[in-house]
């Protein structure tokens, strides 16, 4: 299979209305996945993920494409094949250190026969990933979606960082997790400078006014933190009415660092989808366990700026008519605002 851009290679690996290609084949040989019987391309910002059903059990092929197309940490590291092997290390973690299930074993096959870019291949993770316009107990899946956070966040690591491509393991940061979403902050808000839609003047204003939260108290623990803990990287199931997270996944964007950071990101996008109960009753039992202080409105902001940079820079339609950074991010923090109100009463 040759394919001429990186953006073609899933459509050449799935083929015309899901046949089964001869790369599909090849994969499945090299893993010994067994015969094929399906294959689709699976749902995401990415376009790198492809459901491949066996006549065993499902599996994920996972395309390492260039970090310039990806946002967050993983935008960061050097090639598509080391963030395939980042996010190997952050599955080998969870496995080890949590009671979580993520997607293991992680193979990566960089050889470049089959697929003209490094790929992985891992078990499809059993559930069902959720989605916002779907009909739920919603403030019950917030808190099952807590009690995975809690679980992921409940072993510490001696001290922040990001994962390094050299050693293979975590280089620790000189900053703090809070003193690093400042940063971060500041990056983007040149890199989105870059983009098509540079921040104006109000917006960095109403960003930097906001940013004192970050220094409410400093930072005691460090952990594994997911980067993007929202229902489209877990897989859930429902018994009797009570829901449970079965799997996480897509760990493009982990690090060791602030358990806080990774609160924000279920709870804005539980806003955005119009559940803000599944906000609530999220932070409502993770602080039970859990800590949470006002550094949350600082890390909220990264995780909203961050979202504005890589869809401008991608050219993705996801801002309906909001001109600005604030007239989109704006009202999504102060409906943040209400849910921590809410839960914290």
């Amino acid at each position: 299979m040759c394919a001429a851009r990186e953006e073609d290679v899933l459509q050449d690996l799935v083929g015309s209305d899901g046949a089964i290609t001869e790369a599909a084949n090849g994969v499945a040989a090299r893993f010994g996945l067994g015969r094929v019987t399906h294959l689709s391309a699976l749902p995401g910002a990415g376009g790198r993920n492809v459901l491949i059903e066996t006549e065993e059990e499902p599996w994920v092929l996972r395309l390492g494409l260039s970090p310039a197309t990806l946002g967050g940490v993983s935008s960061g590291l050097p090639t598509g094949l080391d963030v395939l092997r980042s996010e190997r290390f952050f599955a080998a973690a969870v496995r080890e250190k949590t009671a979580l299930r993520s997607p293991w074993p992680y193979e990566i096959d960089d050889a470049r026969d089959l697929i003209p870019v490094p790929y992985a291949i891992m078990p499809h993770l059993a559930g069902t990933t959720l989605g916002w316009a779907e009909d739920h107990d919603w403030g019950a899946v917030g808190t099952a979606l807590a009690e995975a956070a809690l679980e992921l966040h409940r072993q510490s690591w001696p001290a922040a960082g990001n994962w390094d491509p050299a050693t293979n393991d975590i280089l620790p940061s000189e900053n703090d997790p809070a003193t690093r979403c400042r940063a971060l902050v500041l990056d983007l808000i040149d890199r989105t400078a870059m983009t098509s839609e540079p921040l104006d003047s109000s917006s960095t204003e109403w960003l930097s006014e906001r940013l004192v939260h970050l220094y409410a108290e400093p930072v005691k623990d460090a952990c594994l933190v997911h980067g993007d803990f929202v229902i489209g990287n877990l897989r859930m199931a429902e018994v009797h009415r009570t829901w449970s997270v079965t799997g996480i996944f897509d760990f493009e964007n982990a690090r060791i660092g602030d358990p806080e950071e990774d609160l924000v990101v279920h709870m804005w996008w539980a806003c955005y989808g119009r559940r803000p109960e599944a906000a609530v009753s999220f932070l409502r039992r993770y602080q039970r366990d859990g800590p949470v202080s006002t550094r949350i409105y600082g890390y909220v902001l990264a995780s909203l700026l961050g979202n504005w940079e890589y869809g401008r820079r991608m050219n993705f339609l996801w801002y309906g008519d909001a001109r600005t950074f604030l007239d989109w991010a704006g009202p999504l923090y102060d409906d943040f605002d209400r849910v921590v109100a809410a839960a914290v009463g």
